[in-house]
This record gives structure tokens, sequence and C-alpha cells, in this order.
């Protein structure tokens, strides 16, 4: 298995073997969420994911963080050429539990706590833009789908997220607003940014759209086929307009 891997990213990293079959490269790095892109289809892009589960954008800039997220980005990122192009998504933890148990816990308010994960997030997003890559895309944060009683939910993230009190509504515009603010710091250092979130928002409820929903309370990830067919459509639109623009879309919480 190592060596096949070994093998593929050998291929992954030559530019001749991209410039024959016309495809980009594409690096994915960020939290269990961005796994979904083992499964995007977009013609003519070739997607590699590197998942750190429990990655956050709060502590992407730590090194000594529980998930070593940091020094497996770097490293991941140390080994792409520069003609490569690269995809970051982080968020949804900090989203949908660290600012709010942060918040309560230190006694600082939820805005505070919203700056100091945007302005770590945006810092790491500007040194991945100062090196020199093809493009740096980031996504928008996904909605939260873990209901107002989490104790209806299993699993290790559910068992967490029970310590805090923010109701799923609060979530929600909470991620809508991190999105909002995050597309600003991304225009601002030439960095696209990629909005997913307002196809699964539902503006009837002002939550995430049923349809992207599991059937299982064991599992807080959005739905696989839905989402990734989502991810493909967007995915699809940049690449069929590369020059549109450094932000393919407005997030979600500028129209709702």
């Amino acid at each position: 298995m190592r060596a096949r891997r070994s093998f593929v990213e050998w291929f992954f990293n030559r530019q001749s073997f991209s410039r024959v079959l016309r495809r980009d490269h594409v690096v994915c790095l960020g939290d269990s969420h961005v796994g979904a892109f083992r499964d995007v289809r977009v013609p003519g892009v070739w997607f590699r994911v590197t998942v750190v589960g429990g990655a956050t954008a709060s502590g992407i800039l730590n090194p000594q963080s529980k998930t070593h997220s940091f020094t497996t980005f770097a490293a991941r990122l140390g080994r792409a050429p520069r003609w490569q192009q690269v995809l970051l998504q982080l968020g949804e933890v900090d989203c949908g539990f660290l600012i709010w148990h942060r918040a309560e816990r230190r006694g600082l308010s939820v805005e505070e706590q919203l700056t100091r994960t945007l302005d770590s997030y945006a810092t790491f997003i500007a040194r991945i833009a100062s090196m020199g890559f093809r493009r740096v895309m980031v996504l928008s944060v996904p909605l939260p789908t873990i209901s107002d009683l989490p104790s209806e939910w299993g699993g290790k993230v559910a068992n967490l997220r029970k310590e805090v009190t923010a109701t799923k509504a609060e979530r929600t515009k909470l991620t809508l607003r991190f999105n909002s603010e995050l597309c600003e710091r991304c225009d601002a250092v030439g960095v696209t940014f990629v909005d997913v979130t307002t196809g699964h928002f539902d503006p009837s409820t002002g939550l995430v759209d049923p349809r992207f929903l599991r059937d299982t309370n064991l599992n807080h990830h959005l739905a696989d086929g839905p989402y990734t067919e989502l991810l493909s459509t967007e995915l699809g639109r940049l690449w069929s307009s590369p020059r549109s623009g450094s932000s393919s879309h407005a997030p979600a919480s500028r129209t709702a």
C-alpha cells in the first residue's frame, strides 16, 4: 500500500504528466470534511487529499497542537511543486464548538474568539499564498448538523459538543459570519474563496438543508452523495472560468 501511494504521488508531482493530460493537480488540506474530495470529480482536475481529523483554524499555527496539523500540512506543502494548486478547508470545529467553548471557559466574548480564530487562519492562508503556488483556494466552512439535543447523538465529536450551550441556529449564524469574513480576508491576499455553504443552506429555516443530513446520528459530517455533488458542481464552475476573480461566490451570510 505504501509503495502504491509513493508511486501515485510520484506521478502527481510530474508536471510533464499534468501537461500531457491537460490536468490541474490540486493538493487538498484540511480537517475530516476535506476527505470528501476523494470522491469529487471535476473534469481536468486531480485532487490529492491530506486529512488531519480535528484540525482547527484557531490552532493551525501551533506546532504543538494535539493534532499536529501545522507540522503535517507544512510537510505536505514542502513536497508540493509550486506549479500545483492548493485547496484548504478548516473551521468547522471552531464554529461548531471551540469558539463557544473557549468563550465560556475563559470568560471572553464570542466576538473576541471569532476574531482570534480568523486572525490565526488568515495568517496561515497568507503564508501559503506567499509560497508561490499557481493558485490557492479556501473552501467555506460547512454548516452545523448536530441538533440542540446533542445527547441524541453518538460518537466522540457529539460527546465533546455537549459542553456547548449554543443552539444550532446560533452555531449556524456564526458559521455564516465566519465564512463572510473569511471571504474578505482571502480577497485581501489574492486567494480564491469557494463558497459551498450557500448550496447546503436552507433559507426557509436558517439551518442546513435536510437533504444534506445523514440518516444516522453517529456521524456529524454532511451526507456524502449530496455534498460531493455540490463540491463537484461548485469547483466545476470555478474551473470553467478560472480568471473570473479572486472569489468564486459571495458567502451565504451576505444574502441571508
